[in-house]
């Protein structure tokens, strides 16, 4: 997607909603405190946020803080057109000593950036508030989770995630060619097990999938 852009609504958005984070224009990077309550509804596999009173209710309850940059500009986006997202504080490499891992093994890549996850940045125009809680709070919340609980329970407990790097890749593609070949309805139910439909879970990225492999495969 090249980069995210900021409106002054969006910056407006990002100090009323995340105060201790700040835009700074002529950077392109959002740093400061990144500050969240969540839990996690395994029932529906989705984040609830400190905003849903039944979230509070939810064992997986937890907030914490992490100080962060996101890096806007062009040249600072992922292979599958995310902006990177640093954890800048130690935080992580914390909790990776406290678990006995690498950062690798907490989907941080060898610069420090945080590998939020697999799936393709399909929207053009994404927001700064869509990215934050559909990919970087979630990000943060399994690292916050693993910090309190520990990296098995965070496995056991939370959602499913891919390998690290290229096996993970491959792995995703993989998935999602089986879900394309399971002559699955828009209205099933997602078999990534998140008991939502498919159309309004995996399908975007099925999708996604299988027009950039078209190239390859034989009609």
């Amino acid at each position: 997607m090249g980069k995210m852009r900021l409106s002054r609504s969006d910056v407006r958005w990002l100090k009323s909603s995340f105060p201790n984070l700040s835009y700074n224009a002529e950077t392109q990077k959002i740093e400061g405190e990144l500050d969240f309550c969540a839990a996690f509804n395994r029932r529906s596999g989705k984040l609830q946020f400190g905003s849903d009173p039944t979230a509070r209710t939810l064992y997986t309850y937890l907030c914490d803080i992490f100080e962060i940059e996101i890096h806007l500009g062009l040249g600072t986006v992922l292979k599958n057109g995310w902006p990177k997202v640093y954890e800048i504080g130690g935080r992580h490499t914390e909790i990776a000593g406290k678990n006995n891992v690498e950062p690798i093994d907490l989907h941080f890549f060898d610069d420090g950036a945080c590998c939020l996850g697999i799936g393709y940045a399909r929207e053009k125009n994404l927001t700064i508030e869509r990215f934050l809680y559909q990919w970087v709070i979630p990000f943060f919340y399994r690292l916050a989770y693993t910090d309190k609980y520990g990296i098995t329970a965070a496995q056991t407990n939370l959602w499913g995630e891919y390998s690290h790097g290229d096996q993970g890749l491959a792995e995703h593609v993989a998935q999602m060619v089986r879900f394309a070949q399971s002559g699955l309805g828009k209205d099933s139910p997602c078999p990534c097990g998140s008991r939502i439909k498919f159309k309004r879970c995996c399908q975007g990225e099925v999708n996604e999938v299988m027009s950039r492999l078209s190239p390859f495969i034989q009609h």
